[in-house]
């Protein structure tokens, strides 16, 4: 008998979905990896191979970030990503990092990289909400 992760392995393979769970688990860790400020103004879009391209909404955000393209892609080298590759558009606005840049100027990027990290693992949304607003109100009231 077949253990259900080396099942679900293979048809994630056999389907190849990779690159979309991929990025799936990138954009949730988004606004963590790069900041509030850079996800509020910039989203990753698709995977190619080895290749992110990440949505940038005005020409000097993409300026900016070119400075800041090798320090984004030392974070995403786990994710196995060698190259990135910035685009105009509409960045996605998910509900995570509009949150995530309101409470921005209250919470440190320290702060906030220990608040997602420590909620990653819940999958419920509600109570993923819930724990963010108490960590947020624990660490802000702290201060």
């Amino acid at each position: 008998m077949q253990r259900v992760d080396n099942i679900l392995r293979q048809f994630v393979k056999d389907y190849g979905l990779e690159s979309s769970l991929k990025l799936q688990a990138i954009k949730k860790q988004w606004a963590g990896l790069v900041g509030a400020t850079i996800a509020a103004h910039a989203s990753p879009d698709l995977i190619k191979g080895k290749t992110i391209f990440i949505t940038v909404d005005t020409p000097q955000w993409m300026h900016h970030l070119s400075f800041y393209k090798q320090e984004i892609s030392e974070k995403l080298k786990h994710h196995n990503i060698e190259d990135i590759r910035f685009k105009l558009g509409k960045p996605d606005k998910n509900p995570v990092i509009k949150q995530s840049v309101s409470r921005s100027s209250r919470l440190s990027e320290e702060d906030f990289a220990y608040i997602e990290n420590t909620i990653s693992s819940l999958k419920d949304d509600g109570l993923r909400e819930k724990f963010r607003t108490l960590l947020t109100h624990g660490l802000t009231k702290k201060k």
